[in-house]
């Protein structure tokens, strides 16, 4: 289901206190002229001086409110009011995912065409068009671990987040699966779902951070989050040397931690040795995690400039009050 809302607020909202301006014009008006003009004409030779009628004398006025309507339009203008497009209100029912990627330099070896990196990421991309009503986090990790996007329902955010990673957004020297998992129980420790669940992709062994993977496991189980480990990547790859030739080299994967992670939470191992297979680990995962918890989330769309309505506003009250001057005989130099 969605709600449609919109959210009015000002970029320059310190412009409004030049609002201040025209009730101090209006007061200084009836103080000090307003009285002053009219002992000019009581001093007009009573023989000469006609009264003007009552309403003449009120709309006398008209060009005077509508030149100060005309700046107030202006003012506000200036403020530059703005409109969220809209909020979309997202009620659903739906699980929390972390997702947990390697970015770490290993990451970029080529067994998955074009690198295990790109691979995880399109798999990744894949994954979430199939979602429709979870959220979806990710957390980065190679040498260190960042959280790189909270828990959110705006998908296409998240495939655009996904498609930029690249594996210079950490120092690539070393693997903290450990800190990463513990980012991930950061953010779904607070979830109100039910089902909280992280998948985590890696290609190597926990070598960084304070904390290690078993222990973060523990953790996570004790606030009911399930992992599940996705180990990528050859048991025996071809290395290319950047200065030419190559040699074959054993994978770096820490599988008995892994797949202790994995029971520790309530989760699964997975080993994925090609492109094919990973996307069939994810639908696999996708199956065994069903959508049962009431989730609700805003989505804001890109804001709009409202300025241009009060500019058209102030050029019209600018021109009705050039038509009342003439209608109603209005006189500068009087005013």
């Amino acid at each position: 289901m969605g709600e449609f809302e919109q959210i009015a607020y000002f970029v320059h909202p310190e412009v409004l206190w030049l609002l201040l301006l025209i009730p101090a014009y209006i007061l200084w008006y009836l103080r000090y002229y307003a009285p002053r003009r009219l002992l000019i004409r009581l001093s007009y030779d009573p023989l000469s001086f006609r009264p003007p009628k009552i309403n003449l004398a009120f709309l006398r006025f008209v060009p005077r409110v509508l030149q100060l309507l005309a700046l107030a339009m202006m003012i506000i203008a200036m403020a530059r009011p703005q409109f969220a497009r809209e909020i979309v209100s997202h009620h659903s029912e739906g699980i929390d995912i972390m997702l947990l990627l390697d970015t770490s330099g290993s990451m970029e070896t080529d067994d998955f065409p074009p690198n295990r990196l790109e691979v995880a990421k399109n798999v990744a991309i894949s994954f979430i068009n199939g979602l429709k009503q979870d959220r979806v986090g990710i957390v980065l990790f190679a040498e260190e671990a960042l959280s790189y996007s909270p828990l959110t329902l705006d998908h296409q955010f998240l495939k655009r987040l996904i498609s930029s990673i690249h594996s210079d957004i950490l120092p690539k020297q070393g693997t903290a699966i450990g800190s990463a998992i513990a980012i991930g129980i950061n953010r779904l420790r607070e979830s109100p779902s039910p089902s909280r669940v992280m998948i985590l992709i890696t290609d190597g062994a926990n070598n960084r951070g304070q904390i290690d993977p078993i222990t973060a496991a523990r953790l996570a189980r004790l606030y009911g989050i399930r992992i599940y480990c996705i180990g990528i990547g050859r048991e025996v790859y071809l290395k290319q040397f950047p200065l030419g030739g190559s040699r074959q080299v054993k994978s770096d994967l820490d599988e008995q931690t892994l797949i202790e992670v994995a029971s520790i939470t309530g989760g699964a191992f997975f080993r994925s040795t090609d492109a094919q297979s990973l996307q069939a680990i994810f639908e696999e995962i996708a199956v065994m995690e069903t959508s049962v918890s009431p989730q609700a989330e805003s989505v804001f769309r890109e804001p709009t400039d409202r300025y241009p309505f009060f500019v058209k506003a102030a050029i019209i009250l600018l021109g009705l009050s050039f038509v009342s001057m003439l209608t109603f005989m209005y006189n500068p130099l009087e005013q």
